[in-house]
């Protein structure tokens, strides 16, 4: 029963969060502008002094012949980068001292390499051969530098913005579960197990925007909603515990959403879709069909050295179930300059504002898809801003300082017929990395991260002030040609207004072995940390009669994680990666009953825990040009070890499957988990496997694309994970996307 009503609590609590509003502390805010100034007044001429002696080149397609734009080139070993210009052409500052290698790296093409001697003389071509298929061939998360992933200790996975384009999504969590090791519970991300269902409070995977935070103040959540679509290059997800680098809420992994910059030529984007639920017969509530649609634009130009990108999107949907409207609104600006340099300045704002109708529990299981008639008209209105600065003050081939800003201000309010909670939150902080790379055999990444939280809320007490601290640093060493080593190390301060302080040292250690030219092992050791949120620690609130209270003893969690894995190119055709992992979780959050209080809730520090497994993934170009299998198996055992059964919301083997024929033109779609063995709030319900097929057809017809995709072909029944929560029916989405 408790378990059950602190379910309820915690969902009522989340899907309310409220309205968030602080203004920042005179002192601060001077702090950060002035920094930025200075930064800003410094780039030029910093920029300048490295800029004497170039490395020029230019990026072919080996089948065509045609340049290459877009395409990354690096200097192994420095942080000197490049991206080829529309005619393939690149410049890249030449290092006084050689040899050294280059590098050079194009979505869908084999990577090049080539070593060459101290002030080359002449232009340097690169030709590059296809790729039967996309494989992650570079990351900038996992190391905080360009690096191919596996020359990185840690397992990696990478979709490219030509997937998210292939798989006609509407949001990024329509596309990540087919990620390796990424899987969604009723669409909450969970990384290697290490989430289950955190129900919207305290998210255990870090979202990151261009290298910004984005989770939410006061549960500190990921909104899908708010990441752009058309405008991304690729998504870096890095699994495990990795907060050496990045710090809090990076206990299962990181997610890195990296935008494209503005091409060189103006460039118009119109995508519009429209999609019909077919709701089974026998759960029909309405006579009314129900549908969603939705329409976006997006413009690109470059206004001398400036490039900008505008974007704005409306989307409405009925919602497949009762009480499951949407309507949405989301605007990105985003400019970068100077336009043709390596190293820019990037400033993107986002704005999303969503109204949200509540489905919290069905009405029975023999109506599924309708809710309790007292809950009918609830619903949510949300707007979230964020705004990040990315500053390169100096680039050196030894050196490499950046300054990252963000303001992320959010506000929530409940129209719900048993309350009107709401919140206001505005977070302000920076990162700021320095890059040094003394010889060829070190480079060393130093930093720090500041950030003050406001909030203002009619649901907690006391309203908090949030301060958050951290320095860090990393070493990668170069041994020998086929061993590379990393050691890492991160002191987090968290504190939060009459609440416990934590101080937090989090250790990294690992080793890449590059067996061969087509075989590398990894293994690494680490330490993962994340704080409590707002939300778990300074609830005060009643829901359904029951009362829940501030714990101001709350800790943060943490977790000491353990994994080898290697990645292995058997022949242009074959790309296998694997990973076996083994965390030991201690302290977990979760909500359970006050002690001494009859009927009280609280978030408690209650578990430890073990998560252990695999994940693989397998890419198979099975006919050349016509027919491409991507398939990822990630297999979790695990323990509570207060009470020795499985943790709850794991199923023990999750399956995808993509079989994919004529680039894209047309896919199917394959989704499978076991049945969930553990629950919280109604253990005694019916729980099946859940088995999901979506089917996709795409093609350009007078050049402009069009794309059909059919969600839940089999029309499956099931429920989403979360207890009395069904799953999409089948879906029908037609999306027709011309570009000028």
């Amino acid at each position: 029963m408790a378990a059950a009503v602190a379910v309820g609590i915690r969902r009522r609590l989340t899907a309310g969060a409220a309205l968030v509003f602080f203004y920042t502390r005179a002192v601060f805010a001077s702090f950060y502008a002035r920094a930025a100034l200075a930064s800003f007044y410094a780039s030029a001429p910093l920029a300048a002094q490295a800029q004497d002696e170039f490395v020029r080149g230019r990026v072919l397609d080996a089948e065509t012949g045609a340049p290459l734009a877009g395409a990354t080139v690096f200097i192994r070993n420095t942080p000197l980068t490049a991206t080829t210009r529309a005619d393939g052409g690149f410049a890249i500052v030449s290092p006084s001292d050689g040899p050294y290698t280059l590098v050079v790296v194009a979505d869908g093409f084999r990577v090049a390499e080539r070593e060459l001697q101290a002030d080359p003389s002449g232009e340097i071509r690169f030709v590059l051969d296809r790729r039967m298929f996309d494989v992650p061939e570079l990351t900038v998360t996992a190391n905080r530098s360009a690096a191919r992933p596996g020359e990185a200790p840690v397992s990696v996975a990478v979709m490219s913005g030509d997937e998210l384009d292939t798989r006609n999504i509407v949001t990024l969590d329509e596309a990540l579960p087919f990620a390796q090791g990424v899987i969604f519970n009723s669409g909450q991300m969970d990384i290697r197990g290490a989430t289950g269902l955190a129900r919207g409070v305290g998210s255990r995977v870090l979202m990151l925007l261009d290298g910004h935070r984005v989770l939410s103040g006061v549960g500190a959540s990921i909104d899908f909603s708010g990441l752009p679509v058309l405008d991304v290059d690729q998504i870096e997800i890095v699994k495990g515990p990795h907060s050496t680098l990045w710090g809090t809420n990076a206990l299962g992994g990181v997610v890195n959403v990296i935008t494209k910059r503005p091409p060189a030529e103006p460039q118009t984007i119109v995508r519009g879709y429209f999609g019909l639920y077919d709701t089974p017969a026998r759960h029909s509530f309405t006579e009314e069909r129900l549908s969603r649609e939705g329409i976006a634009l997006q413009h690109s130009r470059r206004l001398g050295d400036v490039g900008t990108t505008l974007y704005l999107a409306r989307e409405e949907s009925d919602g497949f179930r009762q009480n499951g409207a949407l309507e949405r609104w989301r605007l990105r600006f985003k400019t970068v300059f100077p336009a043709e340099s390596s190293n820019p300045w990037e400033i993107f704002v986002n704005w999303t504002r969503r109204d949200e109708e509540e489905f919290f529990t069905w009405l029975s299981a023999d109506r599924p898809l309708e809710v309790d008639p007292a809950e009918l008209g609830d619903w949510i209105q949300t707007d979230d801003v964020v705004l990040g600065v990315t500053a390169n003050p100096i680039v050196t081939p030894k050196h490499r300082v950046q300054v990252r800003p963000h303001v992320y201000h959010a506000r929530g309010q409940n129209y719900f017929h048993d309350n009107e909670d709401f919140h206001r939150s505005t977070r302000v902080g920076t990162d700021i990395q320095w890059s040094l790379f003394p010889n060829r055999s070190h480079s060393l990444t130093i930093g720090g991260e500041g950030a003050l939280t406001g909030v203002s809320s009619n649901f907690l007490d006391p309203t908090p002030e949030v301060t958050d601290l951290a320095v860090f640093a990393q070493d990668e060493i170069t041994f020998s040609d086929r061993v590379r080593g990393s050691v890492g190390v991160r002191l987090d301060y968290h504190e939060a207004t009459a609440a416990m302080k934590d101080v937090v040292l989090n250790p990294k250690l690992g080793v890449v072995y590059q067996a061969s030219e087509r075989v590398s092992l990894r293994g690494s050791f680490s330490r993962g940390y994340r704080s409590p949120s707002v939300s778990e620690q300074f609830t005060s609130t009643t829901q359904f009669g029951f009362r829940v209270v501030p714990n101001l003893e709350l800790r943060g969690e943490s977790a000491w994680a353990r994994e080898i894995g290697t990645t292995v190119n058997l022949s242009d055709r074959v790309w296998f990666d694997a990973g076996l992992f083994w965390s030991d979780y201690t302290d977990l959050i979760e909500p359970t009953a006050a002690p001494d209080q009859f009927f009280t809730f609280q978030f408690r520090n209650v578990s430890e825990a073990m998560v252990r497994g695999v994940d693989a993934g397998l890419r198979v170009g099975v006919i050349p040009n016509r027919l491409d299998l991507n398939t990822s198996y990630t297999f979790l055992d695990t323990e509570d070890h207060v009470t020795g059964r499985e943790l709850p919301y794991r199923s023990r083997h999750n399956f995808t499957a993509t079989a994919s024929g004529w680039r894209g033109a047309v896919a199917v779609d394959f989704r499978y988990r076991s049945r969930v063995e553990q629950v919280l709030a109604f253990p005694l319900d019916e729980r099946n496997g859940i088995t999901l097929v979506d089917l996709r057809v795409g093609g350009r017809i007078l050049g402009t694309r069009v794309q059909a995709k059919i969600e839940n072909l089999l029309q499956t029944t099931y429920v989403d994970v979360q207890e009395r929560s069904p799953g999409q029916s089948r879906s029908f989405r037609l999306t027709v996307t011309p570009r000028f």
